[in-house]
């Protein structure tokens, strides 16, 4: 490795933005590759992927190997796992309670959640925990997994550098 290039390793690893990503048993891995690869470029602290773990690796373009990804078998375990941590969840679903990411207020440390593009996330998980939605205007009643999943994290980004003026790190 080039020096130049060993620099740059060591730069992007000496910090990471305040939020991660997790997706559960999304079937369209080119959908997982590319959310991946949105993850890394915004420098995301970890990548979760529960139920299914296969991901489309030319849709990820090598963020796979430079970002923390961790796979859990099942919402069971995953919520095991994040129970030990200061994650606060929030899913991205719409539903009758979700809060438009318009007004949306987000709080520290966020781990986003994304479920399966048929179905969404399990209904018992939608009464007990926060929940964002992107508005939707069109015929179409939502938008793929990179799609939705690049919108939530850069919406993050802006008001995260907007609010706590992040702005040295840029």
């Amino acid at each position: 490795m080039t020096e130049e290039r060993e620099k740059k390793v060591t730069e992007y690893y000496s910090w990471t933005h305040p939020f991660s990503v997790a997706v559960y048993n999304i079937s369209k891995e080119f959908n997982i590759g590319s959310l991946l690869r949105t993850a890394h470029c915004a420098k995301v602290k970890e990548f979760f992927l529960i139920g299914e773990k296969s991901f489309n690796t030319y849709a990820s373009v090598s963020a796979e190997k430079w970002t923390k990804i961790t796979y859990l078998e099942t919402l069971d375990i995953f919520f095991n796992y994040i129970k030990s941590t200061n994650y606060n969840l929030i899913l991205v679903e719409q539903s009758n309670d979700s809060v438009s990411l318009f007004e949306y207020e987000y709080p520290s440390n966020p781990l986003f959640l994304f479920g399966t593009e048929k179905g969404g996330l399990p209904k018992e998980l939608l009464a007990n925990n926060s929940t964002l939605e992107i508005p939707q205007f069109g015929m179409v009643h939502s938008l793929n997994l990179s799609c939705s999943g690049s919108i939530v994290i850069y919406h993050y980004l802006y008001k995260l550098y907007k609010e706590k003026n992040y702005s040295n790190i840029l």
